[in-house]
């Protein structure tokens, strides 16, 4: 089972979906398991337009 988090800033000029397609155009980065070198999940960074001092992990 594969988990999926999400790390956005929430006072950004803009909303970011909770979504890979984000317009903000997220980085995605594997999270694997130690032991058997297995993908567990995926963290996606999404990029602030601008410095924001708020932000927000969700998990989908």
């Amino acid at each position: 089972m594969h988990r999926v988090v999400h790390i956005r800033p929430l006072d950004d000029v803009v909303g970011h979906e909770e979504s890979a397609d984000c317009l903000c155009g997220p980085a995605g980065e594997g999270v694997y398991a130690q032991a058997t070198a297995q993908a567990v999940g995926m963290i996606y960074r999404h990029h602030a337009l601008r410095p924001c001092r708020e932000w927000e992990a969700s998990a989908e």
